[in-house]
C-alpha cells in the first residue's frame, strides 16, 4: 500500500494543470452517471450526502489554498 501511495505522490508531482482538469472532468462525468442511476423517489439522501461532501471538501481545499496564498503575500 505504501508503494501505491508513493507512486500516486510522484504522479501528482509530475502532473500539470491540464492533467488535473481532465481528472476533474472525468470524476464529474462519473458523478453524473451515478446520480442518474439513483431512482427519483430516493434522490433526497444521496443529494444531501453529496452536498455535504462537496461543502466539506471545498472548505478543506480553500483553507489550504488561502494558507498558501497568505504565506506568498
Amino acid at each position: 500500500m505504501k508503494q501505491l501511495v508513493n507512486c500516486a505522490d510522484e504522479y501528482i508531482r509530475q502532473c500539470r494543470i491540464k492533467d488535473f482538469a481532465l481528472l476533474k472532468v472525468c470524476l464529474c462525468a462519473l458523478g453524473v452517471m451515478i446520480g442518474l442511476s439513483v431512482p427519483e423517489k430516493k434522490r433526497k439522501w444521496p443529494l444531501a450526502a453529496a452536498g455535504f461532501v462537496f461543502m466539506f471538501s471545498y472548505a478543506m481545499l480553500m483553507a489550504e489554498f488561502l494558507k498558501i496564498y497568505m504565506d506568498e503575500r
